[in-house]
């Protein structure tokens, strides 16, 4: 497979993202977005990753770089499993939401309670 080069223009009004693709010896098509289109694009996109990763040993997530979103919104609710439900709302993604085991549940408790008695670090002031 070549090389495709993938190129995102947002119009002025911020209502429209134009995606072009680049490669394999063909012209570039652009091809024109909304808000709404955008994100069903980026949901199929992540069904076809994640048929391509299906069966892959997954892979520790300690370590690796995170995309990381401050004080995103969220919202917490009993999973129809014997679980939680957490959802998140991604900038890039979207709604995001995970069934977490009971089990699990307990586990991420018991760490933030361990972050939340960690005192606040010391902030550096510079003049």
């Amino acid at each position: 497979m070549t090389d495709i080069g993938i190129g995102v223009r947002i119009s002025q009004d911020r209502k429209i993202a134009e995606i072009e693709f680049v490669g394999n010896g063909q012209g570039a098509k652009p091809v024109q977005l909304d808000a709404d289109q955008l994100s069903s694009l980026i949901s199929i996109l992540g069904e076809a990753r994640a048929r391509l990763l299906d069966g892959c040993p997954m892979i520790p997530l300690k370590g690796q770089e995170v995309r990381t979103v401050y004080h995103p919104n969220w919202y917490i609710q009993v999973a129809q499993i014997d679980g939680s439900l957490l959802a998140f709302d991604h900038p890039a993604f979207g709604a995001v939401g995970f069934a977490i085991p009971k089990s699990e549940v307990a586990e991420i408790v018991r760490i933030l309670k361990e972050h939340l008695a960690m005192p606040l670090p010391q902030l550096e002031h510079r003049n």
